[in-house]
């Protein structure tokens, strides 16, 4: 094309070239600029349309970049990258069940997309889908054997499916593929620390730092290794390298925190909470370890605060959804579902089950209960939400990192005779809930509390001068509990024949959507 002075006009490659070099150099005003005069020009242009998408997402614009990458893939229906970069923005939005449809569709377009099964074998282990996630991961290593980063999350993947011998193998191969590469050894000592072997892991570990010395939770992992060995002080030197290589690592601040607790040095805990919350309000992690550090103190009104289960846990008792004769109907077509999951493991590794089985994340649109039970979940937080603004919380952690918009992360537990959760948080949720779909008959009513869920009780573990106040509260069948994502709680191990099976979830905030 020529101008009216006899130039010569850029053309949509041109244009794209250029932008490609802009967004390459971190010049992403520009690149953005170019990349729509390129789509302008040309809006078929699907490459220039997926890179625009790519640069919104990394700015943070995630509809935009939906948009742009939708545009993408009807116009180049048989391509599966722009499926594949669909999938990414959507896993940054937290549509995690739309992003799997999105590589699967990839995956079916072009069987041998590598960078799609990456994805979405990461994709699987992060929601416990282990046993597929590990598929994946094979499929990749028959292309690419060598791939360190792959077999690595391989042996991470069996290791929490149970299959530790098998993980251990995965780590055997990358260390000898890789000439003992730093990120192998990391792997190594990660595993080790889930099968409790502290002081193998300890060694792999200072390895792995002594030739990668930036990898923070490698550093985070050496120190849990140094703290269960008996050294408090050589973890807590480990823990500050590790926050100030990556202070967001709200992981390593919390380890800190009870590291200092164990030497005795509760100001510099109590302070290292208080700077990181001023800069992350309700950090799930680091607001449970200032609850300890607060109790540590003896300041226990303001621990109270941020543990008062009277003021902050909710119980509701869920209405019959329609379609379902009674609740019981209702309780068995979920209670079907948990039994027969594929993703089931029995005692996870890096979970609280003991003694029953788990699965991996449901997706709602799996089953019609599940649908039905993900409304009724949504309609308690929203009501949750209003009955926290309304007690004139709104300062507090727990409406802190609240949004008007989320996600649900579901996933089932069946307990058997004896079997408990052990004492965890769930640092990923702003909100955290159960609901109970089917109890034993014998386990109401018997001495002990047998069965029922306590707040309080941190892990083993964690420092603590005294023991922080306990609550405990009975399960029924159709009841849902409600409360603080930091809210350390168990279950009590039960001796009546029969599954206690239940439903836990965490409420994920989307960034940036403040409730109104």
């Amino acid at each position: 094309m020529v101008t009216e002075t006899g130039g010569q006009l850029p053309d949509s490659d041109a244009l794209l070239n250029k932008a490609m070099t802009c967004h390459r150099q971190g010049d992403l005003f520009d690149a953005d600029h170019l990349y729509a005069q390129a789509i302008e020009l040309d809006p078929h242009n699907a490459q220039a349309l997926r890179l625009r998408g790519i640069l919104a997402r990394e700015r943070g614009d995630l509809e935009t970049s939906l948009g742009l990458l939708e545009q993408a893939v009807t116009i180049s229906k048989d391509n599966p990258e722009p499926l594949g970069e669909i999938a990414l923005s959507q896993m940054a939005l937290g549509e995690l069940n739309e992003a799997e449809a999105a590589l699967r569709k990839a995956i079916h377009l072009e069987p041998g997309y590598l960078k799609g099964l990456t994805n979405l074998g990461a994709l699987l282990q992060y929601r416990g889908h282990l046993q597929d996630s590990a598929e994946c991961y094979r499929k990749i290593l028959d292309a690419e054997p060598d791939n360190l980063e792959v077999r690595c999350n391989l042996a991470k993947a069996l290791v929490d499916v149970g299959k530790k011998n098998e993980a251990l193998a995965e780590c055997d191969a990358a260390l000898s593929d890789s000439n003992r590469h730093p990120y192998a050894l990391a792997t190594l000592g990660a595993v080790l620390i889930d099968l409790e072997r502290y002081s193998d892991a300890h060694d792999v570990l200072e390895e792995a730092t002594r030739h990668q010395s930036e990898d923070d939770m490698a550093l985070v992992n050496l120190a849990l290794a140094c703290y269960r060995l008996g050294n408090a002080d050589s973890a807590t030197v480990h823990l500050y390298k590790a926050v100030e290589l990556n202070p967001y690592n709200a992981r390593a601040v919390a380890d800190l925190v009870n590291s200092l607790l164990a030497n005795g040095k509760q100001k510099d805990a109590l302070q290292i909470c208080e700077e990181f919350l001023y800069r992350h309000p309700g950090e799930r992690l680091v607001v449970g370890a200032y609850s300890l550090a607060l109790h540590n103190a003896g300041r226990k009104s303001e621990a109270h605060k941020l543990t008062d289960s009277a003021a902050l846990v909710q119980a509701h008792t869920l209405s019959v959804p329609d379609g379902y004769s009674d609740l019981a109907d209702f309780n068995n077509q979920l209670a079907d579902l948990i039994r027969t999951h594929q993703s089931l493991v029995s005692n996870p590794a890096n979970k609280s089950t003991f003694g029953g089985e788990q699965t991996g994340e449901l997706n709602p649109e799996e089953n019609p209960a599940m649908t039905a039970l993900e409304a009724l979940i949504n309609k308690v937080i929203g009501e949750a939400a209003k009955a926290y603004r309304d007690a004139k919380l709104d300062q507090h952690p727990v409406l802190q990192p609240a949004t008007n918009k989320w996600t649900l992360r579901t996933w089932g537990t069946l307990l058997h005779e004896g079997g408990q959760q052990t004492p965890h948080m769930h640092p990923l949720g702003w909100l955290s809930g159960v609901y109970y779909v089917q109890l034993p008959e014998g386990m109401t009513g018997k001495p002990g509390k047998s069965g029922w869920l306590e707040f309080g009780r941190p892990p083993e573990r964690f420092y603590r001068l005294t023991e922080p106040e306990r609550t405990l509260y009975e399960p029924r069948e159709g009841k849902l509990l409600l409360f603080p994502s930091w809210f350390w709680h168990q279950t009590i191990p039960f001796d009546a024949t029969g599954d206690r099976i239940s439903i836990a979830f965490d409420v994920i905030p989307q960034a940036g959507l403040k409730i109104l």
